[in-house]
């Protein structure tokens, strides 16, 4: 038996798992978990890199520890955030926490400046104020100390995997979600990067299941170990998901989590007006695909319901909230998740009460507060369906879902219910599990995606939904 482990590290928090394959049966054992704290220092939110990096040479050392031979380790995170290297090698401050450009003007100054649909033309992806090119932009505009020493700019996980071998990389799915990569050159955009002055710091792009290299000798010693490899699989976590996903031309895809990332696999990005309008992204997929989505508000506002309720009850848990929700009342009027007041709201309960009452509903207590949550994003879920039916042309017959988020069975139930569909929910950890195979992929233990589908079929555990009632939708 080998293994290959995967550190999946998301907005709230990181899991490390390791992929047990004895030839037939893929089984996945967790072997390290931890929170993912940003700091909050003179009115900024950073993420606090040094703890995640810790965290990963603990998820490695914890690995080594299992009686078998851990070939690889991969690394995926959430999108658009970087670090900034300097020509020492040094990393410059602490990455800012994308959330902070809720609150930051650059990616309207960047479309006055330029135009939307000029940089939708270089770059087709959605149009978020935290994206990499906006970060960099407010920077710019901020003549920050930090971009002017910045010799290479490193999304998150390349710049753990930079931590680890030295090596300098992005991967293909993360660089689309950047709002810098250009598919017809298949590289970084050079007319954005000139048109808004920025330094020319990208790196090399390479596809998921490229070998990075091997730890650092240095880290092989602290350690104990020696020749573990270091591969990047898909590492934007949802591309990583989508990869453990045997997607047909009639299926839509929910990875389900802190945010709920909805869309279907496409060939080549679509530039059709209505993404644009609908502000859909084009982000890439393992084989040079694409995943043409749209980027919601997902199992946010519970967290931070349960964050908040804890404070008083520290007994609640999210199944207990489920529990309450199942049983509350459901209101015909929905709240709109992807109102701004959920963005980073001083307060979750007030802001969903404050949402609620402008649709003329109040809600009476925990369960129906959490419920008016979970029917929010089932909503927003059909009406994505609606949105992606429309621009492909395609009749989408089934909905796959995957993540942590799929242990909200209400929320799947609700998301068949919405929509009308069938829904196949599995494998729960479908980032780690789609990081794994994207590493055995790149080391030749498996041949293609049809066959680690298969592999991840006979494996895994999958939840079948089936829609029990439309009548209040």
């Amino acid at each position: 038996m080998i293994g290959f482990l995967a550190i999946d590290i998301g907005a709230s928090g990181g899991k490390a798992f390791v992929g047990k394959y004895d030839r037939n049966r893929l089984v996945l054992e967790e072997v390290h978990r931890f929170p993912n704290e940003p700091i909050h220092i003179g009115g900024s939110t950073h993420w606090n890199l040094i703890s995640l990096y810790r965290n990963v040479l603990d998820s490695i050392k914890a690995a080594s520890s299992l009686e078998i031979e851990i070939r690889s380790v991969g690394i995926d995170t959430w999108g658009v955030d970087f670090g900034l290297i300097d020509r020492s090698g040094s990393i410059q401050g602490d990455p800012r926490h994308y959330r902070d450009m809720f609150k930051d003007d650059s990616m309207d100054y960047a479309m006055k400046k330029a135009g939307k649909r000029w940089i939708f033309d270089r770059a087709p992806t959605q149009f978020q104020p935290f994206n990499t090119l906006y970060q960099l932009i407010s920077l710019k505009r901020k003549n920050s100390r930090h971009l002017k020493k910045a010799d290479t700019l490193l999304p998150m996980p390349s710049l753990l995997t930079y931590f680890l071998t030295g090596e300098k990389l992005t991967d293909f799915t993360f660089a689309t979600t950047t709002q810098l990569f250009d598919p017809d050159r298949n590289d970084w955009s050079e007319e954005l990067i000139r048109f808004f002055d920025l330094p020319e710091i990208m790196t090399p792009i390479v596809d998921p299941g490229e070998i990075a290299g091997e730890l650092l000798p240095s880290i092989s010693k602290e350690l104990g170990l020696k020749g573990m490899k270091v591969i990047f699989p898909a590492s934007h976590d949802t591309a990583s998901a989508v990869t453990s996903m045997n997607l047909s031309d009639d299926s839509m895809f929910v990875s389900a989590g802190t945010w709920c990332l909805e869309g279907v696999l496409i060939d080549k990005p679509s530039r059709d007006e209505d993404v644009i309008e609908n502000n859909l992204a084009n982000e890439g997929c393992y084989g040079r695909k694409y995943r043409l989505l749209k980027n919601l508000t997902g199992l946010w506002l519970v967290q931070e319901l349960l964050r908040e309720w804890m404070k008083s009850d520290p007994n609640l848990d999210h199944y207990a909230l489920t529990e309450m929700a199942q049983t509350a009342r459901s209101y015909e009027r929905k709240i709109d998740v992807e109102s701004e007041a959920f963005k980073k709201p001083k307060n979750m309960e007030e802001a969903i009460l404050s949402e609620a009452e402008k649709l003329g509903i109040s809600l009476q207590n925990r369960g129906e507060i959490v419920r008016a949550a979970i029917e929010g994003i089932a909503y927003q879920t059909e009406q994505t369906r609606k949105q992606l039916q429309s621009i492909t042309g395609r009749s989408i017959r089934n909905i796959r879902m995957v993540g942590g988020g799929i242990r909200n069975r209400l929320l799947c139930q609700l998301v068949s219910d919405y929509t009308g569909l069938p829904v196949v929910a599995g494998p729960a950890e479908g980032t780690a599990t789609g990081n794994i195979i994207v590493q055995m992929l790149g080391l030749g233990e498996l041949s293609d995606l049809s066959q680690a589908h298969d592999l991840i079929q006979r494996s895994f555990n999958f939840q079948e939904y089936t829609p029990k009632m439309r009548d209040f939708i």
